[in-house]
């Protein structure tokens, strides 16, 4: 819908209070969790009633092949013996927030003031090359709505946006005192086809979706296919 309809707007006033849905924002998003990550090992305790004198290191642990059961439990800091502890790295992220707050007090559970966010991955390095991936092929596609797992973001100067995609397939629950607003919001056109796109990534059927975006995808597939054979 790159040329369609428009993208991006200018936040209201008191957005970084609002926090509203579509906003542009910073958060830390997790790296991806592999079959391989850092658990902390309880090497030894001098002293259980401080477990400050305790010394932990860092082991690099199969996950497919790890039995918390079996390992040293770590009850000294409060967890139980099928419990454990993985360190896994964060990146501040420009990310879209995509869904309303929930109330405050509605019921007794850790974090629960916060918000949905679905991270940005910029397309170029900082040469303006293509990342690899995604190279342009994939770019177009997304463009043409033919990647179920990303949104696609063009380029704006006026807002200071790099062309990037939404990576639906990696939206995680931040607490708002995580998140760091930017002036700028989606439309709310272009959200309304975010949480449609959203909708249809997580496998439900296209009938809901907006008729003029299921028309666009139909006639940018036809072009696209037609640009990519000329191109090979």
């Amino acid at each position: 819908m790159n040329g369609v309809i428009e993208f991006y707007q200018e936040a209201q006033k008191d957005y970084r209070k609002a926090l509203p849905a579509g906003l542009i924002c910073r958060a830390p998003i997790p790296f991806r969790l592999g079959v391989k990550a850092d658990r902390l090992n309880l090497i030894h305790i001098d002293n259980k009633e401080n477990p400050k004198s305790a010394e932990f290191s860092l082991e690099n642990t199969d996950l497919t092949d790890f039995d918390p059961t079996t390992a040293p439990a770590l009850r000294y800091l409060n967890l139980k013996s099928d419990e454990f502890l993985l360190s896994i790295g964060y990146k501040y992220r420009y990310c879209i927030i995509t869904s309303d707050p929930m109330p405050g007090g509605s019921y007794d559970s850790p974090g629960e003031n916060g918000f949905m966010v679905t991270p940005l991955y910029s397309t170029r390095n900082d040469a303006g090359d293509f990342k690899n991936p995604p190279n342009y092929e994939m770019v177009l596609r997304a463009q043409a709505y033919q990647l179920n797992n990303v949104f696609y973001l063009p380029e704006s100067n006026q807002f200071d946006m790099k062309e990037s995609f939404a990576r639906i397939d990696r939206m995680c629950f931040v607490r708002f005192e995580l998140i760091f607003p930017k002036p700028v919001t989606l439309t709310n056109k272009a959200l309304e086809l975010l949480r449609e796109w959203t909708w249809k990534s997580y496998g439900f059927p296209l009938d809901g979706l907006d008729p003029a975006l299921d028309k666009f995808r139909d006639s940018a597939s036809k072009e696209l296919d037609k640009r990519l054979a000329k191109a090979g």
